[in-house]
């Protein structure tokens, strides 16, 4: 269905382009493709209120609620088409939880999960559109919808954790194989303030797959081509070791970085599966950077597969927010 001119597709694969004036909608009939609309914008919804389905692959299509907004890019670094998904906040916040866990996740970890998915949509800036990037939260669209989860939502609906009244800062990672790290230690000084950011001992985590150490390499060529001519130096780790401080030889000079901002780039330019998680060491191993890295994600906050073993163990959601996020409360909307 399209707007301002609205009108149904009964079925069939369609295409969008950008164009110089917007939009252009297509849909193919047999070997050709026939121009259905151009506009500015194109707005799109499922039929009777089926999800729909869209993807940039047509092996890799996604389902959303809601409808979903297309109009050309301005962003000269990001050419193409911008789409935007308008939904309810209820069927967000499921599919976001649906997206950042297992099917094996018990309950009370669902419902803590969903609670902090509700304080981020509090503290987010809303002149912007939520990302669905690692630095966002996993939006992978209706299809990571479960039963299990769609109740653990229901049972905390609204439900947000505050920190002297106001809406935390929250944050959660997938597994921190063994320990948190503060805020300040992973983020730096403006996250100082957040006195809940702490460090925490959690073993709870073991039964992901993340918890044990994996090894990976990175061509050598690649490495001092994207990221620095040597092998970056720690120069100070955290209670959790990981690394806060790095230092690296870019174009034949020192620069220093966080860990933190050295492992997003090793995870942006050489996909994530490198470095897992942010306790990480790299080393020169013939014509390769060796990577040894342990966890799931920057170990900030929640760990995920943690609260799935406080939760094994028999913990309630609300406890299991106050393990890792103490000082804290919860507080009904």
């Amino acid at each position: 269905m399209v707007f301002p001119q609205s009108f149904v597709i009964e079925s069939g694969e369609c295409e969008l382009l950008p164009h110089s004036r917007g939009v252009i909608l297509r849909k193919r009939e047999r070997a050709s493709y026939k121009t259905l609309l151009m506009a500015p914008q194109i707005v799109l919804t499922g039929n009777f209120g089926r999800p729909l389905a869209i993807g940039a692959d047509p092996l890799k299509v996604r389902h959303y609620r809601g409808d979903v907004r297309v109009r050309r890019s301005t962003d000269r670094l990001h050419p193409g088409l911008e789409c935007i998904n308008h939904v309810d906040a209820f069927n967000y916040v499921v599919s976001v939880v649906g997206s950042e866990s297992t099917p094996e996740f018990k309950r009370e970890a669902l419902k803590a999960q969903a609670v902090l998915v509700f304080t981020r949509l509090q503290t987010r800036d809303r002149r912007k559109p939520l990302d669905d990037t690692t630095q966002e939260m996993a939006y992978l669209g209706s299809d990571y919808v479960r039963p299990e989860v769609l109740d653990a939502v229901r049972q905390i609906h609204g439900q947000k954790l505050l920190y002297a009244g106001r809406p935390a800062r929250v944050f959660f990672h997938a597994s921190c194989a063994g320990r948190t790290s503060t805020g300040e230690a992973v983020f730096g000084k403006p996250a100082a303030a957040l006195k809940y950011l702490v460090s925490v001992p959690c073993d709870y985590c073991k039964g992901s797959p993340l918890y044990k150490q994996t090894v990976t390499q990175i061509p050598l060529e690649r490495f001092t081509r994207e990221i620095a001519i040597d092998i970056p130096k720690v120069l100070k780790s955290d209670r959790a070791n990981r690394p806060e401080l790095v230092e690296l030889n870019k174009s034949g000079r020192n620069e220093t970085l966080s860990g933190y901002q050295l492992w997003m780039q090793i995870g942006q330019k050489f996909g994530w599966d490198k470095a897992p998680g942010l306790r990480y060491a790299l080393a020169r191993a013939g014509n390769n950077v060796m990577v040894k890295s342990s966890g799931g994600g920057h170990g900030v906050g929640l760990c995920q597969w943690g609260a799935q073993g406080l939760a094994e163990h028999g913990k309630t959601y609300d406890e299991i927010l106050k393990f890792y996020f103490p000082g804290c409360h919860l507080e009904a909307r």
